[in-house]
C-alpha cells in the first residue's frame, strides 16, 4: 500500500467524511475551468450485502466465513482483562454477553495471558503496541467507520483520535489488493482472519490447516469472496485459538468452529447490530 493510498484511508477513517469528486464541465486543453463550471457531486454510495455466512474453497484453502457489511453491523471488542478463560471460554459466549449475531477469537496473547500488541475496547486502552511481525496490522473501528491499516500508519496518524475499539495483530495478510509477500509456506495449520474490500464490506473466518503464504492468496485472488474483492486482509490468532461462531440469525441452523482441543484466548472479535453499540 504506498503512502497516498494509506493517508487517504485515514483521512475517510477520522474525519467520518464522505469524499467528495471534482467533475468538469467539458473544456479545451488549455482553458482553466471557472468556479462555476465546478460541479461538486458525492461519491456512488456502494451497494449494501447482507450478512452471510459462507463456506468456500478458493486455491486449495477450506474457508467458513461470515461477511457483513459496516453500515449496519460493527465488530467490537471483547477482552478478558483477568487473563484468558475468566469471563467466556468461547466465542459463542463472548457473542452471547453482547447480542452478538457471530464471533471469531482476536489477536495473540504472552503465555502469561497479556495482549501481545495494543487493544481498545470501547474505548479503554491496554496493552502496548507490538514492533514484531505478529503486530504488523491494526483494525480499528469508530462510531462511523472502520478499516484496516499497517502500524506504521497508526503511529503517524493523530493520537488525540482515538477509535472506539482497536485491534493489533498479524500478519497483514493482504495489503492494497496484493498478497503480502515472504509469508510462511510451510506451516500449515487453522487460520482465523479479519478481511475488507477497502470500502464497507467485511468479513471473519477460519481456516482447515493451510500456510499463511496460502491465505493471503486464496483472499487476493478470490475476487468472487464473499461478493466483494479483499483490499486488505490480517491474519489473527490461529491453530488451537481458532474460534469461530455463527448465530441462527445469520445461518438459520447455526454454525460452531470451536475445536475440541481449542485452548482459553485473551479476547474476541464480537459482530453486532449497530444499534447495540454501547
Amino acid at each position: 500500500m504506498n503512502m497516498k493510498t494509506t493517508w487517504l484511508l485515514l483521512t475517510l477513517f477520522f474525519s467520518a467524511c464522505a469524499p467528495m469528486t471534482d467533475i468538469f464541465s467539458a473544456t479545451s486543453p488549455t482553458q482553466i475551468p471557472s468556479s462555476s463550471e465546478v460541479v461538486e457531486l458525492p461519491a456512488p454510495v456502494q451497494a449494501r450485502i447482507k450478512t452471510q455466512y459462507f463456506t468456500i474453497q478458493h486455491n486449495g484453502v477450506r474457508m467458513h466465513l461470515v461477511a457483513y457489511d459496516d453500515r449496519d453491523m460493527t465488530l467490537r471488542v471483547a477482552d478478558q482483562p483477568n487473563g484468558p478463560g475468566s469471563r467466556w471460554f468461547t466465542a459463542k459466549d463472548a457473542a452471547a454477553t453482547y447480542g452478538g449475531v457471530a464471533a471469531i477469537n482476536g489477536g495473540f496473547f504472552t503465555p502469561a495471558g497479556k495482549p501481545l500488541g495494543l487493544l481498545i475496547e470501547t474505548g479503554t486502552r491496554r496493552g502496548h503496541l507490538n514492533k514484531s511481525s505478529l503486530g504488523t496490522g491494526i483494525y480499528v473501528s469508530s462510531a462511523a467507520h472502520s478499516a484496516i491499516i499497517r502500524r506504521e500508519s497508526y503511529q503517524k496518524a493523530d493520537s488525540s483520535e482515538n477509535p472506539h475499539n482497536l485491534l493489533q495483530s498479524g500478519p497483514m495478510l493482504v495489503d492494497g489488493m496484493k498478497a503480502v509477500s515472504g509469508l510462511s509456506k510451510t506451516q500449515r495449520r487453522r487460520r482465523s482472519f479479519l478481511a475488507w474490500d477497502g470500502q464497507h464490506h467485511w468479513a471473519i473466518g477460519i481456516t482447515e490447516p493451510c500456510s499463511l503464504d496460502m491465505l493471503a492468496n486464496a483472499l487476493s485472488t478470490g475476487s468472487s469472496l464473499c461478493n466483494f474483492k479483499t483490499f486488505a486482509a490480517l491474519n489473527l490468532d490461529g491453530g488451537r485459538s481458532s474460534d469461530l461462531w455463527v448465530g441462527s440469525q445469520v445461518s438459520q441452523s447455526g454454525q460452531d468452529h470451536h475445536g475440541y482441543f481449542n485452548k482459553s484466548v485473551r479476547n474476541y472479535l464480537v459482530l453486532t447490530r449497530r444499534k447495540n453499540m454501547p
